[in-house]
């Protein structure tokens, strides 16, 4: 029987670790959250509960960490002090890969993974086992290992593809980090024009507002650790996001209702083009 170790138990590490269970595999989990833990095991998330250490991971086939990006270092750091069996797979499913992959420098049997999934669910009661069916799931690192976990983790129903790590941190913070940001400072910015809930704005919103925000009710730590992980090429993201702004205001404070007009039209035909998430 596999056996799988998984680190973190929040929404996504116990979606994972319980499809994983009841496709057949050996579960252990891991987490600092007592109640998080009771939920695993009572709920049949995970078949027990293992500890941060040498004799938890020596067991194990595949260890796959959960936790946030810089937790996830500290893990690849202890993990190379540990005399784990010559086959065991490690990855992780953090959302940059710049830094891991280079914490992970000298691990052997080591791959990045991220799977993109769209949740502003929080912790294990906010788990869903299907969530990463038919969703993309990026792998970074060596052919043969990609190979290896596409196998083992395919009772995910996963769309498993391979990125260099580069790509991967260039291509998420357009896609996913300067969302996050944008849906933020948004609500930042309409909460500075309508300060104290003036007009009782709060109660008032309609789709505009709610689509457009939704991901700001993510978890701020995260994302913060998820940012900050990723900063420069965020950066550059913010620059070329405010030089848009920019541009579209100078088309609003010179009554260019034509200059406009074409680059609302040119950014709904990109719209148009983009797909749907399948889950969140």
């Amino acid at each position: 029987m596999t056996k799988v170790i998984v680190d973190g138990l929040g929404s996504m590490g116990s979606s994972l670790a319980e499809k994983l269970e009841s496709s057949g595999y050996y579960v252990i989990g891991i987490d600092d959250n007592p109640s998080t833990t009771q939920i695993a095991l009572s709920a049949n998330v995970v078949n027990e509960i293992g500890h941060w250490d040498e004799e938890t991971a020596k067991q194990a086939d595949l260890i796959i960490l959960c936790t946030p990006v810089s937790v996830i270092i500290k893990q690849l750091n202890a993990l190379k002090e540990m005399d784990l069996k010559d086959n065991t797979i490690i990855m992780d499913i953090g959302s940059t890969k710049g830094e891991i992959l280079q914490a992970a420098a000298g691990l052997k049997n080591f791959i990045g993974g991220h799977p993109m999934i769209g949740t502003e669910r929080k912790g294990i009661v906010g788990r869903d086992k299907d969530m990463f069916k038919n969703t993309p799931f990026f792998l970074i690192g060596d052919n043969d290992l990609a190979e290896k976990v596409t196998k083992l983790l395919s009772p995910l129903g996963s769309d498993f593809q391979q990125l260099s790590a580069n790509e991967h941190d260039h291509l998420t913070a357009a896609i996913s980090a300067l969302p996050h940001l944008v849906a933020y400072a948004l609500t930042d910015s309409v909460d500075k024009m309508l300060p104290d809930n003036k007009l009782n704005w709060q109660n008032r919103v309609a789709g505009g507002f709610s689509d457009t925000t939704r991901i700001a009710k993510s978890n701020p730590s995260l994302w913060t650790d998820i940012i900050m992980s990723n900063r420069q090429q965020i950066i550059e993201g913010l620059d070329n996001m405010i030089d848009t702004l920019s541009d579209y205001r100078n088309d609003l404070a010179q009554d260019d209702n034509e200059k406009l007009n074409k680059k609302i039209s040119k950014a709904q035909e990109i719209r148009k083009k983009v797909g749907e998430p399948i889950n969140g």
